[in-house]
């Protein structure tokens, strides 16, 4: 056979694959109803094993592992296809607006990158700063705070690991997100020039994103502080003239310093994003965003499945990243993978609803973070 005459058996074939899969899939429909009707659980863990070991049974050895792949995909479309359609579409309870004259937590002090995101975010209300992240998440979730506002990632050097760990752990939701750039500087006091400086403070997260300019000039020493804005009001207040800081041109001007370098961050379009946390769910009109953590076993093919439950819904994933499952959640039974994800949607469609709930019921751990809008984005 020549190529034409391959391609139009494999065509002809293709068909026939096509047209057993649509009266496959009608029959899972069959199948979800009456499992709707006598209270059973979608996944049959003994059925599916049956499945494939039938399957690798009557497959040549050379094929076995593929075969056993396309059967694994094609039992998770039709468990999602089974999901959608028997899985109860409860509405989620929320407040689609942001609270009247609303207190939020802040790490750091005026003129941090923290204060620049929380006054992108609100018009009105009050702030109230706190020495570290870990009690912006404590003041919300108790109540102290309407909402708090905490860098997550940044442009340069990426994720804020320990603020993500501070999700995991407390009972908040994400409202909002918010882009901040970060165009830092080198500060000193008055009449100060750079060769004179020989000690330069900043956030761990600064240095990082500053990382080429430090490393240019080796002979500084570089000590990590716990707030830039912080810093910048040590410097101002040491009566040092040795003392530098890593800060904003803002925050520079706020604390009566001198820029003598500016622009030292290694990517001029480095940015961090910061997100809005409440005590309570809030959803708004245009958010676009869900985010969740869930856990899935440490076996192979079951990142794939997990991709293909948002394939076959056509929810696409923006953001997904591995962490480690939280400690209370580890135990001799369970090996799993903990994944962060992000995916476009929304909870008021009901694709979005019933995906969260199977995850709820179908995980070791699951965590729904939140549904959201980037407000940079939105002009």
């Amino acid at each position: 056979m020549d190529l034409n005459e391959i391609r139009e058996k494999i065509d002809g074939i293709d068909d026939k694959i096509l047209e057993l899969f649509i009266e496959r899939m009608k029959l899972a429909s069959d199948v979800a109803k009456y499992k709707a009707a006598n209270n059973m659980v979608i996944f049959q863990g003994d059925r599916e094993k049956a499945i494939i070991e039938d399957v690798c049974r009557k497959t040549p050895e050379e094929l076995r592992s593929s075969s056993k792949f396309l059967f694994y995909n094609i039992l998770d479309i039709s468990k999602c296809s089974q999901a959608n359609e028997i899985t109860p579409d409860d509405p989620l309870s929320y407040e689609s607006r942001v609270k009247d004259c609303p207190i939020a937590a802040v790490q750091g002090i005026e003129g941090a990158y923290g204060h620049v995101a929380y006054k992108k975010l609100f018009n009105t209300g009050s702030v109230q700063f706190y020495a570290s992240f870990k009690e912006v998440f404590e003041a919300v979730e108790e109540g102290s705070a309407d909402y708090g506002v905490i860098p997550i990632e940044n442009s340069t050097a990426g994720e804020v690991t320990a603020n993500m760990e501070l999700l995991e752990r407390h009972n908040v939701f994400i409202t909002r997100t918010v882009d901040v750039e970060c165009a830092h500087v080198l500060a000193a006091k008055k009449g100060v020039s750079e060769k004179d400086i020989q000690t330069v403070f900043g956030h761990e997260q600064a240095i990082r994103q500053c990382s080429e300019y430090l490393d240019k000039n080796s002979g500084l020493t570089v000590i990590p502080y716990h707030n830039n804005a912080a810093a910048a009001k040590m410097v101002s207040e040491n009566p040092s003239n040795a003392l530098g800081c890593i800060c904003s041109a803002e925050c520079a001007k706020l604390h009566g310093l001198d820029i003598v370098h500016p622009d030292i961050a290694s990517d001029p379009n480095n940015r961090t994003r910061f997100i809005c946390i409440s005590k309570r769910l809030e959803v708004y009109e245009n958010a676009d965003t869900v985010s969740v953590s869930l856990s899935i076993p440490n076996v192979s093919g079951a990142l794939y499945r997990l991709l293909t439950k948002f394939a076959v819904n056509g929810l696409s994933m923006t953001k997904i990243q591995s962490k480690p499952l939280p400690t209370e959640f580890k135990t001799p039974r369970f090996e799993d993978c903990m994944f962060y994800i992000e995916f476009e949607g929304s909870v008021q469609q009901p694709v979005v609803r019933k995906l969260l709930k199977n995850f709820e019921q179908e995980q070791n751990y699951f965590k729904f973070h939140g549904n959201f809008a980037n407000i940079s984005r939105k002009g």
